[in-house]
């Protein structure tokens, strides 16, 4: 359950993408300015939602 396994997680509008941090779409907008999350990180909203298999293997890519 983290970041880089779900669907909410966007590396698309993130500032920190070159570095493999991500925002997460599930968040409110006055939840989200700003904040950018590690591929690594474990799920602490409860709105974790499995990526399918190539999002995750694309991810993988992008950031390694």
């Amino acid at each position: 359950m983290n970041c880089l396994k779900c669907a909410n997680w966007s590396l698309k509008d993130s500032p920190l993408r070159v570095y493999g941090y991500g925002k997460c779409k599930a968040l409110a907008p006055d939840q989200n300015p700003g904040r950018s999350f590690s591929s690594e990180n474990t799920c602490r909203f409860g709105k974790f939602i499995q990526a399918p298999a190539d999002t995750v293997a694309k991810r993988e890519r992008v950031i390694a």
